[in-house]
């Protein structure tokens, strides 16, 4: 079987270090392990080719961006993959890439999957159900199923995935409260900081992507003992997942502007890589989240947007380090079962051997 996987950015310095791009990537990985030939064709700011073990890793330059947006490139190069791979497995449903992608899975009479990542831009999908014509929809969670509005299809799948499975820490809990994510809104950092005792250590990762919100993380910051780390690289996201605590995801519905979301965690990728090394985490109770943190057991969930909730529940862990330690040994056990890379890519291997069988 050749698979080809297709993602409207790069994961890593040359593209994007997103929880959508890097699932695309380590899925693809995961997969090649298991077929005779995987290629990831991405979107990146050169033209470029490598290998990593099994997997071919094509990069292109696109042809242009779809009305500008950069979530929406038009790919060089699809055309041919498709026509040298037996199926193809598109991240990002609502994107040009993916609409083409169908439209030559049908000429060509080859099964094409789609995953949705949460985002995207204008497409055909817009104006048509480009669903029908796929194989299927592989989704991150049920919930993603659900939010499609495809719970129990007979051609989909859920992936779940998210990690390679326990991970030993590297240094000691220091007490300290973790967020690691992008700073949007929807995200929901402020509810932490807000939150913020005059006895917490908080450390924020993450890129900020709203200049607005970015001062408003800082304002309410002042006077607590809260660092922001913008850029950390994988040995400073590893240090600061080692000195923590609790891992706090506190994403919501309603943001502090009055957006909403249906889609703030279509697999929580964070509250996954908590869990792996060993770290209880404190979630708010919405999308995805239920799935992965089992409240009481493996970590503890809180009332979307409710601050005193939350802080309620973070307080009640750093005063009591053996539950926070017994947590942390079923957080990965639950891990090892259900959100494994290896079988995420049972799953998905398994979809695309029963498309090829019902294939003309």
């Amino acid at each position: 079987m050749k698979v080809l996987f297709t993602s409207p950015a790069l994961f890593g310095a040359a593209g994007v270090y997103g929880g959508g791009e890097r699932y695309a990537h380590r899925l693809a990985q995961a997969v090649a392990a298991r077929v005779e030939r995987a290629t990831l064709l991405a979107a990146a700011d050169r033209d470029d080719e490598w290998s990593e073990g099994p997997l071919r890793v094509v990069a292109r330059r696109p042809w242009a961006w779809v009305r500008g947006q950069r979530a929406n490139p038009l790919p060089r190069g699809l055309a041919r993959e498709l026509a040298a791979a037996d199926v193809v497995h598109c991240f990002q449903q609502h994107i040009v890439a993916t609409s083409l992608a169908i439209v030559g899975g049908v000429v060509l009479r080859k099964p094409v999957f789609a995953t949705d990542l949460g985002g995207g831009g204008w497409d055909l999908s817009a104006y048509v159900d480009t669903a029908r014509w796929s194989a299927g929809l592989l989704h991150l969670s049920r919930y993603a199923q659900e939010v499609a509005g495809r719970t129990g299809h007979p051609a989909d799948a859920v992936l779940l995935g998210g990690t390679d499975g326990p991970v030993a820490r590297r240094g000691e809990d220091r007490g300290q409260v973790l967020y690691v994510g992008r700073l949007l809104p929807h995200k929901g950092a402020d509810l932490l900081i807000e939150a913020a005792e005059a006895h917490w250590d908080v450390t924020i990762v993450g890129a900020a992507l709203d200049q607005r919100y970015e001062g408003d993380l800082r304002r309410l910051a002042a006077g607590r003992r809260v660092t922001f780390l913008p850029s950390a690289d994988d040995a400073a996201l590893e240090a600061a997942y080692a000195a923590a605590a609790v891992v706090v995801v506190p994403s919501r519905w309603r943001d502090r502007y009055g957006a909403e979301s249906r889609v703030p965690e279509l697999l929580g990728l964070v509250a996954l890589e908590a869990a792996a090394r060993g770290i209880p985490v404190v979630a708010s109770d919405v999308a995805s989240l239920p799935e992965i943190v089992e409240d009481g057991v493996t970590g503890l969930l809180f009332p979307s947007g409710e601050v005193a909730e939350l802080r309620a529940r973070v307080n009640g862990l750093l005063a009591d380090p053996a539950r926070r330690h017994a947590m942390g040994r079923a957080a990965q056990a639950r891990v090892s079962e259900r959100f494994t890379w290896t079988r995420a890519a049972s799953v998905a291997v398994g979809a695309y051997e029963r498309a090829l069988r019902r294939a003309p």
